[in-house]
């Protein structure tokens, strides 16, 4: 087991807080909804990070710091037990409902979150994602199924199987073909890239059991970790793998499909130049973050998937061991 989940089990109280244990009367539960909230620190913390916030700069950020992400973290944290119990609850019924019982706890979440920050989105992105990986932990704990990446994976494959096509591809054709008289709807941030770039986003992720995770940054942080590079390094790797295959809608909304290929260009460049075993690795970070804070580029898509790859390392750890 690592050392963080070990200090979780052993020390559920983190800030001050007391993390519920879970319906089925044991501790897995306080324990993942302690190293979910864990993750998102780790995100955040991660110093440097280009156009990120972190320990050192704002990024291409100019309404968010540390502090405040810290705070939204915290507001967030009540509702992560909320999702695994859901999840365990809605147990006996196929997982492809599953979505249906975690949206009103990710709504509440938001209210939370913009409670905490004063309007300001810091974790929008991270409340789904982290929701979907709870609540697919919950429902396969009560389903008696083995708890790793893979089955998390496949289970939020399943709920989020229509999410493009009910909430993008459909939304898209009816506007079309809506009659001039009556009002149209709002467009969403994520319905307007769709239309005009065709990017899925934060759910055609989710519809994939978050593809881009299992097939590239799980791995890449996994195998930096073995080769002996330590976590701020191996996270250091895996953000770069994450940019440089990650469709990232945050870049593409500040910086269109350009700055999407200026950022993973820039990525691929810190890779070929030995990623985490380069030792100017740091100082060519803190440079690039420089250049992606005037272009006003933030892969904060990829941060929230960093964010989940961590934690399911966690997972696959915990299960590596036998520990549940």
């Amino acid at each position: 087991m690592s050392s963080v989940a070990v200090n979780l089990l052993m020390n559920p109280a983190v800030s001050g807080q007391t993390v519920p244990v879970d319906s089925a009367g044991d501790r897995f539960f306080s324990l993942v909804a302690g190293l979910a909230y864990h993750a998102m620190l780790v995100e955040v913390h991660l110093t440097p990070k280009p156009g990120l916030v972190d320990l050192l700069t704002n990024g291409a950020h100019t309404d968010m710091d540390v502090p405040l992400f810290e705070a939204s973290a915290s507001s967030i944290r009540p509702y992560l037990i909320r999702f695994l119990d859901a999840g365990l609850r809605f147990s006996e019924q196929p997982a492809d409902g599953l979505l249906r019982v975690l949206r009103p706890i990710g709504l509440e979440a938001e209210q939370a979150m913009f409670a905490a920050t004063k309007g300001v989105n810091t974790h929008k992105g991270m409340i789904f994602g982290l929701g979907l990986v709870c609540g697919a932990i919950g429902w396969l704990r009560g389903k008696g199924l083995t708890v790793n990446a893979q089955y998390i994976s496949q289970t939020i494959k399943r709920c989020c199987a229509c999410l493009v096509v009910d909430e993008l591809k459909h939304r898209h054709v009816q506007t079309d073909h809506q009659p001039v008289t009556q009002p149209e709807p709002r467009e969403t941030h994520g319905e307007f890239l769709y239309r005009e770039y065709g990017l899925t986003g934060a759910r055609g992720e989710a519809a994939s059991g978050y593809h881009t995770i299992l097939s590239h940054s799980l791995p890449a942080y996994e195998q930096a970790v073995s080769n002996g590079y330590s976590v701020e390094q191996s996270l250091w790797q895996t953000l770069l793998v994450l940019m440089a295959n990650n469709e990232d809608t945050n870049v593409v909304s500040r910086g269109g499909m350009h700055g999407l290929r200026f950022v993973r260009t820039a990525a691929e460049s810190l890779l070929s130049q030995g990623g985490c075993a380069s030792p100017a690795l740091e100082a060519s970070l803190i440079e690039l973050d420089k250049v992606f804070t005037e272009k006003r580029l933030s892969p904060g898509g990829s941060a929230d998937l960093l964010a989940m790859t961590w934690l399911l390392s966690q997972i696959e750890t915990l299960d590596r061991t036998g520990f549940y």
